[in-house]
């Protein structure tokens, strides 16, 4: 069905409630299956940081079973959820109407082979715009996921939480209500990245599937997959840096201990681990982001073909 007007850029309005809920609900569900992967990898970041141990034996998914049980692989999974969906409603549900605002005739990812693919530097831009606003209402969430993943046996100065709240309660009472921003900076940043790169290589390889195949759970996740190893690439370092800087310990006014922000974290990272020593813990990264995207595109497409109006 077809009309001789040209089509409407879509509004915020326009972008109805039901793409900001899937936006925030998909990758919600996808992190129930990624969570050991990324408590893994966080364990990674911080081995051979000042402080912790300096071989990989406590980063051993087989070790971290056998210290603490079955069930630290999931450490923090209810924060996990709750920070993917503050994160997402935002840097996905927002990246449609936005676009849509930026570039003329843009109506979703989904339609880009109708539309046309926006400039590069439109998907950039806009892919940062998102991730920097959803950054910012998820970072409470970040750090306390950050912290819960990261406490081990053999961190034992480190942060212990005996959950979500009891964590929240703990810095909001010795760190101040802004110390739930600890590093929101270099979250920003990571998150800026991140997205920019996820989104904007995730429409440039859909659109070129979309020329040649229908638009299915297939695309998506080889759409999904090729995002998640260009993200992993660029955003590792930022990760790394992100890791250290929320899970450093900080002195009575609520300043780290070990960095005094994420540049000085990732000159002395430099310094006394390597160059290197950014990118700790990739291969597991890419564990986590490669299946995460994957799952997260995939439900997001599926839900958003399954409510599209007949």
């Amino acid at each position: 069905m077809s009309s001789g007007s040209s089509p409407k850029p879509a509004s915020f309005k326009g972008a109805g409630i039901n793409n900001f809920a899937i936006a925030g609900l998909a990758p919600s569900l996808s992190i129930m299956v990624t969570t050991p992967a990324d408590v893994i990898k966080a364990r990674m970041q911080t081995a051979g940081e000042i402080g912790t141990v300096k071989n990989n034996n406590a980063v051993r998914i087989f070790d971290i079973i056998r210290a603490e049980g079955l069930g630290s692989l999931y450490r923090g999974v209810g924060v996990s959820m709750g920070r993917e969906a503050s994160l997402n409603v935002i840097r996905l549900g927002l990246y449609d109407p936005l676009m849509s605002q930026m570039h003329e005739g843009y109506k979703s990812m989904d339609k880009v082979n109708e539309t046309g693919i926006p400039p590069l530097y439109k998907r950039l831009l806009c892919g940062c715009i998102c991730g920097v606003l959803g950054s910012i209402a998820a970072n409470p969430l970040e750090l306390i996921k950050c912290r819960i993943q990261c406490a081990s046996p053999a961190a034992p100065s480190r942060y212990q939480y005996r959950g979500g709240y009891d964590a929240m309660r703990q810095i909001i009472a010795s760190e101040g209500i802004p110390g739930l921003w600890n590093g929101a900076r270099v979250f920003a940043l990571r998150n800026a990245v991140g997205t920019a790169a996820n989104l904007s290589t995730f429409s440039t390889l859909k659109a070129n599937l979309l020329s040649h195949f229908e638009d299915s759970i297939v695309v998506d996740c080889a759409s999904a997959l090729g995002s998640g190893f260009v993200t992993t690439l660029v955003m590792c370092p930022l990760d790394v840096v992100k890791t250290r800087v929320q899970n450093q310990p900080v002195d009575k006014l609520g300043n780290g201990v070990l960095y005094k922000n994420g540049a000085d974290a990732t000159m002395r990272i430099i310094h006394n681990e390597g160059v290197f020593a950014l990118w700790k813990g990739f291969a597991t990264l890419f564990v986590r982001t490669g299946p995460h995207y994957v799952l997260t595109f995939s439900i997001y497409g599926l839900l958003k073909r399954w409510m599209a109006p007949q």
